[in-house]
């Protein structure tokens, strides 16, 4: 008895270790003018000063990103991911190492598994399935882990399975920041 006594007691008096949380991930919305037809709704967040991730999908008009005009800087059109140039945009890529993801614009979400997708008889990619409620205009929104950081970013949900989704793995989007 006296043992876990004084163990409970060293316990309680250990000095902690405080960390900040790290900051949040800066979501923004999207929304692409076409010439003709309605716009198209996206998300996409910072991953570094003047940068924001988003869907490549939704690109071929005029791009806005929170209010901002958005310059394309780079497409891969295999992950289906793009980097925009926004002017006045600050913060720094953080990515998970894991497949943890657990929230996707606030919601559950998490991982179910790793698997190659194929949307609409395109590419097969490296993906997350996830279990998540997607609507229209989520996709490019990041996939975050419990600690903030992002692990995937939304590509679309299931057409037969529902409250499924897809999102690229966090590897692919660190890569094509390199």
């Amino acid at each position: 008895m006296r043992v876990l006594a004084g163990v409970a007691a060293a316990l309680v008096l250990a000095p902690s270790v405080a960390t900040a949380p790290p900051p949040p991930v800066t979501i923004l919305p999207i929304v692409v003018s076409h010439p003709t037809g309605p716009p198209d709704r996206a998300h996409g967040f910072v991953a570094g000063d003047g940068l924001v991730v988003t869907v490549a999908h939704v690109l071929g008009g005029r791009v806005v990103v929170g209010g901002r005009q958005a310059r394309v800087a780079h497409v891969d059109r295999r992950l289906d991911l793009a980097v925009l140039r926004v002017p006045d945009v600050t913060g720094e890529p953080r990515f998970a190492d894991g497949a943890d993801g657990t929230t996707v614009l606030g919601h559950s979400a998490p991982v179910v598994r790793r698997v190659r997708a194929r949307v609409d008889g395109g590419a097969a990619r490296p993906a997350l399935e996830l279990r998540a409620e997607i609507g229209p205009g989520d996709s490019g929104a990041p996939v975050l882990t419990s600690t903030g950081r992002v692990a995937g970013v939304v590509f679309a949900r299931s057409s037969t399975r529902p409250s499924t989704a897809y999102a690229v793995d966090a590897a692919g989007v660190a890569e094509l920041l390199r």
